[in-house]
């Protein structure tokens, strides 16, 4: 995974908002989202690479981009081996 990679969605998994917390699903496997998780796996459109969602996520938590492209990353593969999104290289 690169700063390049782009990751997509996946039809079959689903979010919902639950007493202030944000769940993705897929199948019979749920999983809890932090906040900033919530706005990455909200973020993600299928065409934008990691880099430009770090620099979405830098500008909204006002961090570092790097920083950001890193916990993306951390995130996404967490994400990928879940199989609940989809990554391309472009």
């Amino acid at each position: 995974m690169t700063p390049n990679t782009v990751p997509s969605t996946r039809l079959d998994t689903r979010w919902r908002k639950y007493r202030g917390k944000v769940f993705i699903a897929r199948g019979d496997n749920a999983f809890e989202l932090s906040e900033v998780a919530a706005f990455i796996y909200k973020s993600i459109d299928g065409s934008r690479t990691i880099r430009q969602l770090g620099e979405g996520l830098a500008a909204e938590y006002d961090i570092a981009v790097e920083d950001a492209v890193s916990d993306i990353e951390e995130l996404l593969t967490d994400l990928v081996a879940a199989d609940v999104i989809d990554i391309r290289d472009l």
